[in-house]
């Protein structure tokens, strides 16, 4: 019964809690943001809008899902937890800590992987940081990401129920990291090393790459603790730091049907040669 429940209820509940939880830290930004908001919002938060309808829609569209890849391993006995039945205990941290890791090793091979890369940097073109930025993706980096994330959940043999977990985490911690929030400094010193922080997070969107190239983390930052990639101190203060990409930085990045075409030219500034691969340097 659990299992059904599941695989009727769980896109549901996390697209449920996901807006409710935006419309809550849109309120907390628009009283008391981190950084100056952009003079001219309105058509910035439009696309960004758009392409999280978009993505909600393409996501509800695939024949396969996390949860059903690991209700399926379950019910066959695939993967490594389904053979081995460990302690509760267990199933768990194995389940959260696996799932984390697939979140974060597709998130760093979308900055090292160049046809990868030109669909993730939709995500890096916005050139601000506010809860509208959480799901501005290109709709085939979710097609990418889900490949890779259902061959490992079914070896694993994750457990369902602890997978839900994880997504319901998942749609939190993100909203709440790309929020235009700041937290009192003594409470983000620790919570960082606990959960993926809006400073946190805010380093990944720096423009200077090996900012960019660090913090791949969506909930737990362990993961870049252990792999060497977990980054707190930045160049300049992150009420002035220049979020966003070096290229390109004009209106080009709040248009919807260019970021849906982007992945597939270059992209060029207008007032100097692109970087190889479109890279900041």
């Amino acid at each position: 019964m659990v299992d059904v429940w599941i695989m009727e209820n769980a896109n549901s509940a996390q697209v449920a809690l996901f807006f409710a939880l935006f419309a809550v830290l849109a309120l907390v930004e628009t009283v008391a943001p981190a950084r100056p908001r952009s003079p001219q919002p309105k058509k910035r938060w439009g696309t960004n809008l758009a392409l999280t309808t978009v993505n909600i829609f393409v996501l509800s569209l695939f024949p396969i899902t996390f949860f059903g890849a690991a209700i399926w391993a379950q019910a066959h006995g695939y993967g490594l937890l389904n053979l081995l039945s460990p302690p509760f205990e267990v199933l768990v941290v194995a389940t959260l800590s696996t799932r984390g890791f697939i979140s974060f090793f597709t998130h760093y091979l979308m900055h090292k992987v160049e046809f990868l890369w030109r669909l993730h940097r939709v995500h890096h073109f916005d050139t601000e940081l506010d809860v509208t930025s959480t799901v501005r993706f290109h709709p085939l980096e979710f097609v990418a990401a889900l490949v890779p994330g259902v061959a490992v959940v079914v070896a694993v043999g994750m457990s369902p129920w602890v997978l839900l977990l994880y997504e319901l985490l998942d749609a939190g911690v993100t909203l709440f990291s790309h929020a235009n929030i700041r937290l009192p400094r003594s409470v983000e010193r620790v919570l960082r090393y606990v959960i993926v922080t809006p400073d946190l997070h805010r380093v990944h969107h720096s423009s200077w790459q090996p900012e960019t190239d660090s913090n791949f983390s969506a909930v737990f930052p362990i993961w870049d603790v252990i792999c060497g990639t977990f980054r707190t101190e930045t160049r300049v203060p992150h009420a002035t730091m220049e979020l966003g990409l070096e290229v390109p930085r004009d209106e080009r990045t709040d248009r919807f049907f260019w970021l849906l075409g982007s992945p597939f030219f270059r992209v060029e500034s207008r007032a100097r040669p692109a970087f190889p691969y479109d890279r900041p340097e």
